[in-house]
């Protein structure tokens, strides 16, 4: 029996109504578990995921941005374009070397040590940190050349002399007043690197003067507590401070004298070795010591026999039997030109006057840059601080100065000589 109409539409609307709030209720589960779901993944976007042993766990570390390298920048296609030669220029061992190059070309000397014997920083400015120099100083009695020996051998190439007056030399007016051209010690830095150092003259009477009249204070705050009245005695020890400076900081040390064989000057010589201090950081090792090349300037020809040559190396062998000084070389070899004025075992080179000439002798313009070029031939013994560059030989150069004017040992020499 079928239930009548009015009952069928009604539990047909009870039935809508049912499915309606099922679909709400549905549709807001669905939209309840939507956001727990978006705000779950927002969650664990911030959050290290935990070990699941059914994916592999991938981790991500970060680098530092100095240790990572650049990647290669892609490369652009260039049509119609030539290459530059500078593209593809090498960079050499020259290019290298003058990247340590002083930017400032010398023009004139400076001071490194002043009148009163100071040390002066001046020559900072023309030093570079470059390890390959060469330190050569030059020393010599009053009105022996030196300055003008130095000059040329500074300003000459391998093939030829050049004539040019660096350092001040001592004028014919100077020589009538009895003044000399050189006070302290000059510096002068080439384009190859090396630095020369001119030395006022040893045992100078022009320097006693100016001791006595000019700055007799100065002097005597830099010297050894001294008597005022025992001035000679001041400039001795004044010419071996010098020397044993000279022989801490220099590769090459040259003697220029106007003789044969000067004694007195060896004397000097083997004394400032004496009292030289040792500046090795390692009291056991054995402390730096120059070569020693002795110039004998304005030499005659009738001085340059082969008897006379002879008997003058054999003295010089003799007076340095037992030192520690550089005095022979074995890099000239026998069929050179070059070899008759530095054979024997002894550095010891003849210089003929300018307007001197012999057959059996080379002239004066020949043997300056031949000699330049066994200079620079020498083998150079390290000294002072390991890695020594033009700048720390400065720094080195001022603490061997203070060590050699405060030396108790120089200072002991100078109350014997009173």
């Amino acid at each position: 029996m079928s239930q009548p109409e009015y009952n069928r539409g009604k539990i047909n609307k009870k039935e809508g109504a049912a499915s309606a709030s099922k679909m709400s209720r549905f549709d807001a589960e669905r939209k309840f578990k939507d956001r727990d779901r978006s705000k779950f993944s927002a969650h664990s976007r911030n959050r290290p995921a935990a070990a699941d042993a059914s994916q592999p766990t991938i981790l991500l570390k970060t680098r530092a941005a100095d240790a990572r390298s650049l990647s290669p920048a892609p490369l652009k296609p260039q049509l119609n374009e030539v290459p530059s030669k500078e593209s593809f220029k090498v960079v050499g061992s020259k290019d290298i070397s003058s990247s340590f190059h002083s930017p400032h070309t010398m023009s004139t000397p400076v001071k490194l040590l002043n009148q009163e014997l100071i040390f002066q920083d001046a020559l900072i400015e023309n030093l570079s940190d470059n390890p390959d120099f060469l330190v050569i100083g030059c020393v010599g009695l009053q009105w022996s050349g030196k300055s003008t020996v130095l000059s040329h051998l500074a300003s000459s190439n391998s093939s030829q002399c050049v004539k040019q007056t660096i350092f001040n030399i001592s004028s014919s007016a100077l020589q009538m007043k009895g003044e000399t051209g050189t006070i302290g010690l000059d510096a002068y830095i080439t384009d190859d690197r090396i630095i020369w150092l001119d030395c006022q003259p040893l045992m100078s009477a022009a320097i006693a003067e100016i001791a006595i009249t000019h700055s007799k204070d100065a002097y005597k705050e830099n010297m050894a507590k001294l008597d005022s009245l025992c001035i000679g005695t001041s400039i001795e020890v004044q010419s071996l401070q010098l020397l044993s400076f000279l022989y801490c900081i220099c590769h090459i040390l040259i003697v220029v004298q106007d003789s044969l064989a000067d004694p007195f000057l060896i004397r000097l010589l083997q004394t400032a070795e004496m009292l030289k201090p040792n500046l090795s950081s390692d009291d056991s090792s054995l402390d730096h010591m120059p070569h020693l090349v002795t110039l004998y300037n304005r030499g005659q020809p009738s001085d340059l026999v082969p008897q006379m040559l002879e008997q003058t190396r054999k003295f010089y062998r003799s007076a340095f039997e037992k030192s520690r000084l550089h005095i022979s070389n074995d890099l000239i070899s026998n069929n050179h030109r070059f070899a008759n004025l530095m054979k024997g075992g002894v550095n010891f080179v003849p210089l003929l006057d300018w307007k001197e000439t012999d057959e059996h002798w080379a002239n004066y313009t020949e043997v300056i840059p031949q000699l330049k070029k066994v200079l620079l031939s020498l083998p150079r013994y390290n000294f002072g601080p390991s890695g020594l560059t033009e700048k720390s030989w400065l720094t080195f150069a001022n603490k061997a100065w203070e060590a050699v004017r405060k030396s108790s040992l120089m200072m002991e020499y100078a109350r014997l000589l009173q």
